[in-house]
């Protein structure tokens, strides 16, 4: 049997496997370099801490109490603070942790009615940061707005969710954040 016209035999299915081989290697590369990058937005935040503590009152401070027109910034109180008890042992129970669910909804009731609660997922110098933070929410579901605020001088971008009226959204939604690596701060509205 004679050689086609430029001396080729089998040159299209020879053709056909390189292709697929070449292919399939640019495929994998391109897989192992998106899995290996990192997100864009996950990270500029910082992990949610593994075990907020609460103060000795029990009450959480207001993170927005400076800002109050005409009240001056409370003054450190570390002097006057008594020292940290020690660490607890295993089998001991802690005072602000409640014993049993019982105890825990009677420390959730003492809330005044009407209590409101905001989420704040972050604040930010630059609008572009916080419509990015407002963009990862929104791609988990959540709906976000941003609040500019004057402090020193400066403009800050605060990324917030809610109001919810209960503890158990807020945690909820908290959970879910804390589960795509979002630190969120609750906020009391008044």
């Amino acid at each position: 049997m004679p050689k086609g016209a430029f001396g080729h035999s089998g040159g299209m299915l020879l053709g056909l496997v390189l292709g697929l081989v070449i292919g399939l290697a640019i495929a994998v590369a391109v897989a192992l370099y998106i899995s290996n990058a990192p997100l864009p937005f996950v990270t500029k935040v910082r992990p949610p801490s593994a075990a907020p503590t609460l103060p000795a009152d029990g009450k959480l401070p207001d993170p927005n109490k400076s800002f109050s027109a005409g009240t001056p910034p409370p003054a450190p109180a570390a002097a006057a603070a008594p020292p940290a008890p020690p660490a607890a042992k295993a089998g001991t129970v802690d005072a602000t942790t409640p014993a049993t669910p019982e105890a825990a909804a009677a420390k959730e009731e003492t809330l005044p009615e009407g209590s409101r609660f905001l989420l704040q997922a972050g604040a930010f110098r630059s609008p572009d940061d916080a419509d990015g933070m407002r963009a990862q929410l929104a791609m988990i579901g959540l709906d976000a707005r941003i609040f500019p605020i004057e402090q020193g001088g400066h403009t800050l971008y605060r990324v917030r969710l809610g109001p919810y009226g209960h503890l158990d959204d807020v945690n909820r939604v908290r959970k879910l954040l804390a589960d795509n690596n979002i630190e969120a701060q609750v906020v009391r509205l008044r």
